[in-house]
C-alpha cells in the first residue's frame, strides 16, 4: 500500500464517493445508498469512511445495542482497493473501538459463500455462531391473529423459553431485521412492553408456542425475531402472525430461519418459503469479556 489508511467518521460530502463504491456490489446495486442519511444521523452507532491519499476508499458502521452489544455492518471496500487488508483493519478498528467503549460482545454476519471474510473474522477471534435463511410469506387476512401477551407475563415467558431448545440451538440470539442480539429477560420485557410477544395457547390455557415479533416500516415486513414450541405449535403461530401482517398493513412476514430441519417444516406448512435473498447468513461473535468465553 503506497499510503497509511486513515479511518474517520463519515460526512454527508462522501456521499458520492460512497455510491460509487457501492456500485456494483451486487447485480442491483447496494442499499447503503437508501440508508446512508439515517445511518450519519444515528446517534447509536458511528458510521466510518477510510482514505488513502485523501480518497475515500472503503467504509463501515457501527451500530449500538442494548446491554453492550456491538454489531458491524455495511462494511464495503472500493474494488479497485481490495486486497490490501483495507477490510482487515477496519475490523480491527471497530473491535479495538468496541473495547473503549467497554462493550461485551461483538457481532457480524456475512454470506455462507463470502470466504475471505470468513478468513477476515477468524483472524479477528471471532467464532460463527449460527447459520440463517432468510423466508418470507404474504399476508393472510382469513388467519386468525395471534395471542399478544401483556408485561406481566414475563415470568411465564422466561420460564418457556428456559424449558425450550431453542435459545440454545441459537447461541441466546434473536434477530431484528438483519440484525442480531441476545434474547435476554431485558430484552423480552421491551418486546412485552411495546405489545410485540405473540403466543399460541395449548387447550389447558398454557403457552404452546411463543415469538417475539416487530414491524419494519421500511421494508414493510412484520419479522419473527425468534420462535419457541413444538413443531405444530410454531406451524400454527407462523401462520397466526400471517394474519397480523395484514391487519398492519405489512407487504409480507419472514424470518431469519435457523438450520433445523423440523423448523423448516413448520414454517413450510404455515405457508412460508424462500425470500428474495438466496444461501445463508452466518453470524460471527467475539466476546470482549470473560462471561461469554
Amino acid at each position: 500500500m503506497n499510503s497509511e489508511l486513515t479511518i474517520r467518521p463519515a460526512r454527508p460530502d462522501d456521499r458520492p464517493a460512497v455510491e460509487r463504491i457501492c456500485a456494483h456490489t451486487w447485480e442491483w446495486g447496494d442499499y447503503i445508498p437508501e440508508v446512508w442519511d439515517h445511518w450519519l444521523a444515528d446517534a447509536a452507532g458511528l458510521l466510518l469512511v477510510g482514505e488513502l491519499a485523501g480518497q475515500v476508499v472503503a467504509l463501515s458502521k457501527i451500530s449500538f445495542q442494548p446491554e453492550g452489544q456491538i454489531w458491524l455492518e455495511g462494511m464495503r471496500v472500493d474494488p479497485e482497493h481490495r486486497r490490501r487488508g483495507i477490510a482487515q483493519q477496519f475490523l480491527n478498528y471497530s473491535i479495538a473501538y468496541a473495547r473503549q467503549c467497554n462493550a461485551r460482545v461483538v457481532r457480524l454476519s456475512t454470506s455462507n459463500h463470502n470466504e475471505p471474510v470468513h478468513k477476515m473474522v477468524a483472524h479477528a477471534g471471532m467464532e460463527r455462531v449460527g447459520a440463517y435463511e432468510l423466508w418470507t410469506a404474504d399476508p393472510l387476512p382469513e388467519a386468525s391473529p395471534p395471542a399478544i401477551l401483556p408485561p406481566d407475563h414475563a415470568p411465564q415467558v422466561q420460564e418457556f423459553l428456559a424449558r425450550g431448545p431453542m435459545l440454545a440451538q441459537t447461541h441466546g440470539l434473536c434477530s431484528f431485521s438483519w440484525a442480531w442480539q441476545e434474547l435476554s429477560p431485558a430484552c423480552v420485557a421491551r418486546f412485552l412492553n411495546a405489545g410485540q410477544m405473540a403466543a399460541q395457547f395449548a387447550s389447558d390455557g398454557s403457552l404452546a408456542a411463543l415469538a417475539p415479533i416487530h414491524l419494519d416500516s421500511d421494508d414493510k415486513m412484520l419479522w419473527i425475531s425468534f420462535i419457541e414450541g413444538q413443531a405444530g405449535a410454531v406451524a400454527d403461530l407462523a401462520r397466526a402472525v400471517r394474519g397480523h401482517a395484514a391487519r398492519f398493513g405489512a407487504e409480507r412476514s419472514g424470518l431469519m430461519l435457523p438450520n433445523l430441519d423440523w423448523l423448516r417444516d413448520a414454517f413450510a406448512a404455515a405457508g412460508y418459503g424462500p425470500g428474495d435473498w438466496q444461501g445463508e447468513l452466518w453470524v460471527f461473535e467475539l466476546w470482549l469479556t470473560q462471561e461469554g468465553g
